[in-house]
C-alpha cells in the first residue's frame, strides 16, 4: 500500500465521484489483495445477479464493483442535479450523488483497508457491516447531504 498521503485541499477539489472511484479501485488493484472492478473491466456487469457471475468476481475473495446499472442510476442523479428536473411536480434533488457497490472481503480488517483506501480517495463509504447489504460510497463533501439518504 502507498505510504502517500492525499492533501485535504485535493479531496475537496474532487467532482466526479466516479473518477474518484477509478482512482481508488487501481490503487487497491496495485497495492491490496482488494480487486477493484467498473462495468467496464469486467464481463457480466448488467447487474449485481450477473456480475457476481463473472470469472473475476466469482473467484476473488476480495472485491468491491459495481455494474451497469449502478452506473446508470448514478448518471442519471447526476443529470437530473444539473437540469433541475422535477418528479410529478416535485423538484427532484439527488445532491452530492452516490452510488453503490457490491463487495465480499474476508475479514473486518480487510473490510477496513478497503475503507480507509476509498476515505484517502475523497470517498465516504456508509454501511452496516452486512455482507448482504451493498456499500453505499459518495465524494466526502457531499456527507452532509448523503448521510441517511
Amino acid at each position: 500500500m502507498t505510504n502517500k498521503l492525499i492533501k485535504r485541499s485535493a479531496i475537496s477539489r474532487r467532482k466526479n465521484l466516479l473518477s474518484a472511484l477509478d482512482k481508488a479501485f487501481n490503487e487497491l488493484n496495485q497495492f491490496t489483495q482488494w480487486l477493484g472492478f467498473t462495468p467496464e473491466t469486467v464481463e457480466y456487469n448488467c447487474c449485481g445477479s450477473c456480475l457476481s457471475g463473472s470469472k473475476y468476481v466469482d473467484n476473488a475473495s476480495h472485491y468491491v464493483a459495481y455494474n451497469i446499472q449502478d452506473k446508470q442510476g448514478y448518471n442519471q442523479a447526476y443529470k437530473e442535479n444539473k437540469d433541475n428536473t422535477t418528479w410529478d411536480g416535485y423538484p427532484e434533488s439527488h445532491v452530492g450523488e452516490y452510488i453503490y457497490l457490491q463487495h465480499r472481503g474476508e475479514s473486518h480488517a480487510s473490510y477496513k483497508l478497503l475503507i480507509g483506501i476509498l476515505k484517502q480517495h475523497g470517498i465516504t463509504t456508509e454501511w452496516d457491516w452486512s455482507s448482504d447489504i451493498k456499500l453505499k460510497v459518495y465524494l466526502t463533501k457531499y456527507a452532509n447531504f448523503n448521510s441517511g439518504v
